[in-house]
């Protein structure tokens, strides 16, 4: 009968437990890349050194324009001018450091006042001659729902 009531036990234990651990969240940590176009290499680049802040992730993004994020975050980077794409107003979220993986239907909305989703190949718009008082190019927060 001891054995009986010590297997019950345990199984009880191991029942009411099986839930537990790691935290009980159901986010996913993710790594994208904020990315312009070259036209004349015919290839996606990443966009390095650039300030986000994207949920507990904050920093530069990475020499292929990596950043992290969670599931659920607002990712807003800042400083977006000139100086950040070929292209003279456009850039990308990529899925992957390539680009040949956009991350479509992220909806955004910029200090400058563009706002939308971008498009199927992680495509959105900015204003790179935008004057912040505190930052020198325009800011945007992407909705990552």
């Amino acid at each position: 009968m001891k054995k009986v009531a010590g297997f019950l036990s345990a199984a009880v234990a191991v029942i009411g437990l099986s839930g537990c651990g790691g935290g009980g969240s159901d986010s996913y940590d993710h790594t994208y890349y904020l990315q312009t176009y070259d036209d004349y290499y015919d290839e996606y680049v990443g966009v390095p050194d650039v300030y986000y802040e994207c949920g507990s992730y904050v920093g530069h993004t990475s020499s292929n324009g990596g950043f992290r994020m969670s599931d659920g975050d607002i990712c807003t980077f800042f400083d977006l001018d000139d100086t950040v794409s070929y292209e003279y107003n456009i850039l990308y979220l990529g899925g992957n450091s390539s680009g040949t993986v956009g991350l479509a239907d992220v909806e955004y909305s910029c200090d400058s006042g563009i706002s939308g989703a971008t498009d199927y190949d992680g495509a959105f718009s900015f204003d790179p001659d935008y004057i912040n008082p505190d930052y020198p190019g325009d800011i945007c927060d992407f909705y990552f729902y």
